[in-house]
């Protein structure tokens, strides 16, 4: 797991200075080693975790031999030891343990065709001097990010939009479209970046081209999952359920190759406590920790069906008591982000990640079940509403008219405007809705306009799929949507934050496209999602870890804006000068809000005053000034670890 970033093209040298200012910006991805190489029309750069062989022969950029062939690369190819054995018998002879090395002579031997072999999560850049091609690429689901700017004949990439800020000269001209489908939606879509210019490799796709001319490079898909609309038979096979347990298994174990000490985040809910039980049967020689944060807000506390979790599975447990987090948090949030993020569960994740690192640098999580196996709440949700809003629809107007009457948050009110929307939009939404009036009223005078368009993102790809079945769609919209926006940029930042690396078998590319293969009548019933996870849980865990309700990370953010801490630092960030002179939200309507917020109980505004409030600190690194911030002190305190010997950035 690492930090990576260079360029390719016509471009003016890098000093030392330079250079290490831009690696210093990915710093807490890689604080063991460093390093940066250039040649005639490219420039690789690096920071290192270092996860497998710990010696310099890891060292980043990697080249081969003859030191015609380049590498950086950040992230796992948990497939490696197999890849490795294969060119061995056609002759291949390695000198390292790394991962890198396994990826780097792939690409010398097969070029792109070789990418489809790997497993795992991965963003690499290659450069070939004899033939002048360069490959950069992005794993299939988009765990890891990469970032980059294409202009005059130069192509500079990232793995987070900081270090290209950090660049000599680098633009930043706001984009008001992303900024706008940000107040929509929490986070930002894959195909819009906070700085015109600046875009975001897609999940599963690779850019090649010419090192001489990279603003000619072709962009190419190399992987999609695509969904069974099938409905017919409810109940899967005992068979079925043998595959997955293999295959789950079978994903756990490569992800415990590991030369440093593992752990596994192990919460109450069926998926963490299902990749512990296969943890345990993976590496039995060795038993990692299983890691449970008890937070403080005791709703959220899932200690207890952790511990039987563990107790089950015959793993070592530590229960770390952690406060949720704070207000404090949210500017050095906001600067490991890049981009405005306003879902509240990153301060959560963010403290849990912090507490983790205390314990292992490598962790396993049960992330991406919900997607694959169609877990979420809102599926089941949508497969209710659809009889209802059936009946609704050629009620549309005196339903939009009726929304009028009833007061803004209030559950009654977004239910209808659900209900009211045309398409069976009601199934593509979220907690929120992202063309809520609410969001309008937000909306400043620099982004009016704007504002009306936002969350065109969410529709277009909802249109996309208008004649598959519901969860069908629903299931798209999140693998290329909120599953690569929102959840996996939330985990890479807080893991990356904290030095630590943390890799998730239900995302799997083999378990998503054997779940893919499902008829949709058997993952879902009405009642209940999840269903070939929870057949799986009746074998590996114990009853009351099955039945339990899912809880998931929360912020008592409404309690939080009726404390006067709270109240006084929205008046001071939201309602300041600053603020006023950016014109991006409207400070009376939200001096209303804060009112209503404070003297109404019922009033459920903290979301919305959280999502202003990240994207003030965000604009106070990122925007305000003439360069991006320096990092904040917990960044800066990263430096403190001791780096390994050739440490060049």
């Amino acid at each position: 797991m690492c930090g990576i970033f260079g360029s390719f093209g016509h471009f003016d040298s890098l000093q030392k200075n330079e250079y290490g200012r831009v690696g210093d910006n990915l710093y807490h991805r890689g604080p063991n080693d460093g390093g940066y190489e250039e040649g005639q029309g490219w420039a690789l750069g690096f920071r290192r975790l270092s996860i497998l062989d710990l010696s310099t022969r890891g060292h980043q950029p990697m080249s081969s031999y003859d030191r015609k062939h380049w590498l950086v690369f950040n992230g796992e190819i948990y497939n490696y030891i197999e890849i490795r054995n294969e060119m061995e018998q056609k002759g291949e002879n390695f000198t390292s343990g790394s991962d890198t090395e396994v990826l780097l002579r792939l690409l010398m031997r097969e070029g792109v065709k070789g990418i489809n072999k790997l497993n795992g999560m991965f963003a690499f850049a290659y450069v070939n001097t004899d033939t002048r091609e360069f490959i950069i690429c992005r794993d299939r689901l988009g765990v890891k990010p990469l970032y980059y700017w294409p202009k005059n004949g130069e192509l500079r990439f990232g793995s987070e939009l900081k270090a290209l800020l950090a660049w000599p000269k680098a633009e930043r001209t706001l984009n008001t479209e992303a900024l706008a489908e940000y107040l929509a939606l929490n986070y930002l879509p894959s195909e819009l970046c906070i700085f015109k210019g600046y875009a975001k490799l897609s999940p599963g796709t690779y850019l090649k081209g010419s090192i001489d001319y990279p603003d000619k490079a072709s962009l190419t898909a190399y992987w999609h999952s695509d969904l069974n609309d099938e409905v017919g038979r409810s109940n899967l096979l005992e068979q079925e359920i043998d595959e997955l347990e293999e295959l789950l298994l079978d994903a756990t174990r490569i992800r415990l190759r590991s030369d440093v000490p593992v752990g596994v985040f192990l919460s109450g809910g069926i998926d963490s406590g299902l990749i512990a039980v296969m943890t345990a049967k993976g590496l039995p020689a060795n038993q990692p920790l299983a890691l449970t944060v008890a937070f403080s807000e005791e709703k959220y506390n899932e200690a207890d069906l952790a511990r039987a979790s563990a107790k089950h599975a015959g793993l070592p447990q530590q229960i770390v008591h952690q406060a949720p987090g704070s207000l404090d948090a949210i500017d050095e949030l906001a600067w490991y982000f890049d981009e405005p993020f306003g879902d509240a569960s990153a301060l959560p994740t963010y403290m849990l990640c912090k507490a983790a690192s205390a314990h292992a640098t490598v962790f396993l999580s049960g992330d991406g079940g919900d997607e694959a196996f169609g877990g979420y709440r809102r599926y089941i949700e949508a497969s209710r509403y659809k009889s209802i809003a059936g009946i609704l629809g050629p009620f549309h107007c005196l339903i939009a008219n009726a929304l009028t009457a009833l007061p803004s948050g209030s559950p009654l009110r977004y239910k209808l405007m659900k209900l009211s929307l045309p398409d069976a939009g009601y199934a593509a939404t979220f907690d929120g809705i992202p063309n809520d009036p609410v969001i309008a009223s937000f909306a400043g005078p620099a982004l009016k306009d704007t504002q009306r368009q936002a969350g065109g993102s969410i529709w277009r790809r909802w249109g996309e799929s208008k004649q598959r079945h519901l969860l069908t769609r629903q299931q798209t919209l999140d693998f290329s949507h909120y599953l690569p926006d929102d959840i996996l940029v939330k985990m890479d930042r807080a893991s990356m934050a904290n030095s630590i690396e943390v890799r998730s078998p239900f995302l799997d590319y083999r378990i998503v496209e054997w779940a893919a293969r499902l008829p949709r009548s058997v993952l879902t019933n009405g009642v209940q999602g999840k269903l070939p996870l929870r057949a799986l849980a009746t074998r590996l865990l114990p009853q009351n870890v099955q039945s339990a309700t899912k809880r998931g990370f929360g912020v008592p953010l409404d309690d939080w804006f009726r404390q006067e801490k709270g109240v006084k630092f929205v008046q001071e960030r939201l309602l300041s000068q600053r603020a006023k002179e950016r014109g991006w939200w409207n400070l009376e309507f939200v001096q209303t809000m804060l009112d209503s917020h404070s003297n109404e109980p019922g009033k459920k505004n903290g979301g919305f005053f959280w999502r202003l409030l990240m994207l003030d600190a965000w604009a106070r690194h990122y925007y305000d000034g003439d360069n991006p911030t320096d990092p904040p002190v917990k960044a800066i305190s990263q430096r403190n670890v001791k780096t390994m010997p050739g440490d060049e950035s």
